[in-house]
């Protein structure tokens, strides 16, 4: 006993001395992922519902075949337009906690969550401990990751995801082993799966990155790409190649499809269309695509959720690659590593080739811009500290004069509150001041009062969205939570054993009604008005008391042509405005 004594006592001071240095190491990286918790749920329970996804998610725990093939409605008729690999956790997460919208968000803010600190390793491996805590606090206040967080849209899933396949490409290259680099090739098909195309922007930076950094024999190097290849077709493709081989008649006619096959979704209307489809008039007028979509005020507001940010990553890269470049025209720089050049190349191209593609493309939400927000907030967190390290005293000076302009251009672009330009133009001046200053440990400094004041401005913008609850959620509902419950209680009692609890004529107009009750509903037609019944269908349905009501609105489809000339308004007796129900009648209706 005395001698462990005796060796506890010779052991700990070594032993409390690593407990305390991992504890800085590590308390940093916490503290970050805490901030960015805070303002992703900050108001989290008071972001409004997307009645699209809700429905599906609704729908899908109601049966395993709902489930598996993603089914939008609970009849099975139709199914969403993605794979709905995301949405099984949104189902997990309903089982678990209940359904609510705060449930079905759930796994979408907890990978915007994880995101972060997977960032702060992946940048530290490439480019050092400053740079990855960069990384990781951009990523935590970037206004446009806290509103796709809000979502339940898979967006924030697809990013995190992207992010573990560069982490898991860059252990790969550290340890000289290929199965980190093959399951990367998986874990990028699993990004396809969730959200399909979307999430294959980063996989151009993603090849380089493999290219670059493994340092491997040729014939390993190359099995090695080989397997990640065949990883990523063999997950991209499972479920799609396991659902297509049940015939349409037993599966649900996905949304978008035009000829009921599962290829024709994915890969026409989620891949061609998405890039060669026209946006409409209205639509270009409030957010045009081209090189400065990202830096108006207007329309979707990206110059505060994403533009100062977006501009201080490209400022911030091309100052801190002009001064590597400096330095190694002087001789005064030893040839960077293998993996520095690497990380470079991937961020760099990643980040230039997922900004321009989502500039100018027609058909665009916000919350797409999570494909390159991991890239964005990465170039940030790099190029402070390059510039920082690299450059001493002139390095401080140059952040000083960058952290003024960015502080300049965020109250022309965004116009924050005036402690955001203060905190902002303060920061700029710390760096200043440390530009004339001695000490060795002056790079530290620089890199913190360099963040301030990049991320003064921004931070503003993600309290504004965190404060109203904003999210980027998808089709809102027509219907207010007081008609819905009030059109619910009418078709309850009205509905005498009928086995669809009403027509739509689209998906949105009956989304809310199936979150609310949960009941099949007959869709008439599918995106763009193609039908997905005939006439004679639905007068057999409406003959045999299967479907009663209907929620009638504009096309001309012959089957909705037949729906208008059966139906008879009774929108008063359920407690909605003129022309939103219908009676359906096997009888033609005159009136």
């Amino acid at each position: 006993m005395e001698a462990g004594l005796l060796s506890a006592r010779h052991t700990s001071p070594r032993t409390r001395g690593a407990v305390r240095s991992r504890a800085l190491t590590v308390a940093p990286v916490i503290a970050i992922t805490l901030l960015g918790a805070a303002l992703r749920l900050a108001s989290f329970g008071r972001v409004g519902p997307n009645p699209f996804y809700d429905a599906a998610v609704r729908s899908m725990t109601l049966s395993w075949h709902n489930l598996f093939y993603g089914a939008f409605e609970p009849g099975g008729q139709v199914s969403i337009d993605k794979i709905p690999v995301d949405l099984w956790l949104q189902v997990a997460s309903v089982k678990l906690f209940g359904f609510s919208g705060v449930a079905t968000r759930v796994p979408e803010v907890v990978a915007g969550i994880l995101a972060i600190p997977l960032l702060y390793d992946l940048v530290r491996r490439l480019f050092g401990r400053a740079a990855g805590l960069g990384a990781a606090v951009t990523l935590a206040v970037l206004p446009t990751a806290i509103l796709t967080a809000h979502s339940d849209t898979m967006d924030s899933v697809m990013m995190a995801l992207d992010v573990l396949c560069a982490w898991l490409i860059v252990v790969g290259a550290q340890s000289r082993r290929a199965w980190p680099v093959v399951a990367a090739g998986a874990v990028l098909g699993l990004a396809f799966e969730v959200k399909l195309f979307q999430g294959l922007i980063a996989a151009p930076a993603l090849a380089l990155l493999a290219l670059v950094a493994l340092d491997l024999p040729r014939w390993r190097k190359v099995a090695a790409l080989a397997g990640a290849a065949a990883a990523f077709v063999a997950v991209s493709l499972s479920w799609i190649v396991a659902a297509s081989t049940t015939p349409l008649s037993g599966r649900p006619w996905p949304i978008g499809s035009t000829d009921g096959t599962i290829w024709s979704v994915v890969f026409g209307f989620n891949g061609i269309d998405r890039l060669r489809g026209s946006a409409s008039p209205a639509a270009l007028k409030l957010d045009p695509p081209g090189a400065l979509r990202f830096f108006r005020a207007g329309g979707h507001d990206y110059a505060a959720t994403v533009g100062t940010t977006l501009l201080a990553a490209l400022l911030l890269g091309a100052i801190a690659l002009a001064a590597v470049a400096a330095t190694r025209a002087r001789g005064r720089s030893a040839r960077p590593q293998r993996l520095t050049v690497a990380g470079a190349v991937f961020f760099g191209t990643w980040l230039v080739s997922g900004a321009a593609l989502l500039s100018h493309m027609q058909r665009f939400q916000p919350r797409y811009l999570e494909a390159v927000t991991p890239a964005i907030a990465a170039v940030v967190g790099v190029g402070t500290a390059r510039i920082a390290g690299q450059g001493g005293r002139l390095g401080a000076a140059a952040l000083a004069v960058c952290g003024a302009a960015l502080a300049v251009a965020g109250a022309l672009l965004v116009g924050p509150p005036a402690w955001a330009i203060a905190v902002a133009l303060a920061g700029a001046a710390a760096c200043g001041v440390l530009a004339v200053a001695p000490g060795a440990r002056r790079a530290r400094a620089v890199i913190a009062f360099g963040l301030v004041a990049t991320l003064a401005v921004p931070t503003a913008s993600a309290l504004t969205v965190a404060r109203q609850h904003r999210s980027d959620a998808g089709l809102p509902s027509r219907l207010s939570a007081t008609q819905v419950a009030s059109l619910s209680r009418f078709l309850i009692a009205h509905q005498h054993g009928a086995r669809y609890e009403l027509v739509s004529p689209t998906v949105a107009r009956a989304a809310p009604l199936i979150v609310h009750d949960g009941r099949p509903v007959l869709m008439l037609t599918s995106l763009q008005g193609r039908p997905l019944l005939g006439p004679d269908r639905l007068a057999r349905l409406v003959a045999a008391g299967e479907v009663r009501y209907a929620m009638l609105g504009g096309g001309g489809a012959p089957v909705l042509r037949w729906a208008k000339a059966h139906a008879h308004d009774v929108s008063a007796a359920a407690g909605l405005p003129r022309g939103q129900l219908y009676r359906l009648s096997s009888s033609t209706t005159t009136g």
